[in-house]
């Protein structure tokens, strides 16, 4: 596929359809920087949109991958390379949400731990931030009911507390707000550390915090915590079975582990045109790295069971599984997102003890 050519050729038929680069992007509810990447040759159009793109230019499938116009004697030809052209392009990209953000394409990945802490470091060091909305307590994102409706933490007051991928510190102040008397906070990126402890200190709040991968050794006291909790952080892992190991040897005998992470479901269904179709298949569990706007992350699909099965096998009992939307906040949001988890869970919560 010469996706020079094929730019060269839509921005072409652009103008003969007399579109402007904003008014196509417009008609597909798309921004016109993504027609200008299609036009300038560094990037194509999602699956979702081929079509649509073909219909307003009055082009078929086959032109837009051959970049021209067809004569009946290539058509043929074009149309098999076509087919299998789509078929190449389904297997290897899907789309995800993470955070309650929609990423769009993916990649899928090789699995590398080291390359996945280096980008997703990368990433949490500089932009994470902003372009992933961090959610943080008493939200468990996705439009979840917030933990101030599910008190899945139950009282706070006088407990030690351990958050996995503290972030920026907002959760913690949450914890310490609520009345726990001794916060840790673990995160992969130095960034997020240095900004949690800047913010944090502000709040004269006091916090260890430690900067590590969540799956590696790293020195934080065991048979210690009286809750672990994690907010759109447990899923970044790259060894989900060490990582639950650690956990549960940080907790005291009957401490809770609460965690939220984007849900499996979503992976599989997207919104087309209105109305949400399976895209995806919810046994992929490959990895998978995606861009977001010239930043790069790397995770893992899993299913629920995945999680439900690891947790069992490292000795935690689950005692709750949320998969709500609160329809009040979707309602009101009124948007893509919102709408598509007034009809399926965009997040799910377990709360498991330590046997």
């Amino acid at each position: 596929m010469n996706q020079i050519k094929i730019g060269k050729f839509l921005a072409d038929m652009r103008r003969q359809q007399h579109f402007t680069q904003r008014a196509l992007a417009d008609a597909l509810g798309i921004s016109d920087k993504t027609v200008s990447k299609w036009e300038c040759g560094s990037g194509m159009p999602e699956l979702s949109l081929m079509l649509p793109v073909c219909k307003l230019l009055h082009i078929d499938l086959n032109e837009l991958f051959s970049g021209e116009k067809l004569t009946d004697a290539a058509y043929k030809q074009k149309a098999e390379e076509t087919i299998l052209t789509l078929i190449k392009e389904a297997e290897t990209r899907t789309t995800n949400i993470v955070g309650g953000k929609t990423i769009g394409l993916a990649k899928h990945a090789v699995t590398d731990s080291t390359k996945a802490h280096q980008i997703n470091n990368t990433f949490w060091s500089t932009t994470g931030n902003t372009k992933l909305d961090a959610v943080s307590l008493p939200n468990w994102g996705g439009y979840a009911p917030s933990e101030e409706k599910l008190h899945l933490l139950g009282d706070l007051s006088g407990k030690r507390v351990l958050e996995i991928g503290c972030g920026r510190g907002h959760s913690l102040k949450y914890a310490a707000d609520a009345g726990a008397c001794d916060l840790w906070g673990l995160d992969l990126s130095a960034g997020q550390i240095e900004h949690a402890k800047d913010f944090l200190s502000k709040h004269g709040i006091c916090a260890s915090l430690i900067c590590s991968p969540m799956e590696a050794e790293c020195g934080l006291p065991t048979d210690y915590f009286d809750v672990v909790y994690s907010v759109y952080g447990i899923g970044w892992t790259t060894d989900l079975d060490s990582t639950l190991t650690h956990i549960h040897s940080y907790l005291k005998q009957g401490g809770s582990f609460v965690f939220g992470w984007s849900h499996p479901i979503h992976k599989c269904v997207s919104s087309e045109n209105g109305r949400l179709v399976f895209s995806n298949s919810y046994f992929n569990e490959q990895w998978y790295r995606a861009d977001l706007d010239g930043s790069q992350i790397m995770l893992a699909n899993r299913m629920m069971s995945t999680y439900i099965n690891a947790l069992a096998d490292h000795g935690f009992v689950i005692e709750r599984l949320v998969e709500e939307t609160d329809r009040e906040k979707a309602l009101e949001a009124n948007n893509d997102f919102s709408r598509k988890a007034l009809m399926l869970p965009a997040v799910f919560i377990i709360k498991a003890r330590k046997h």
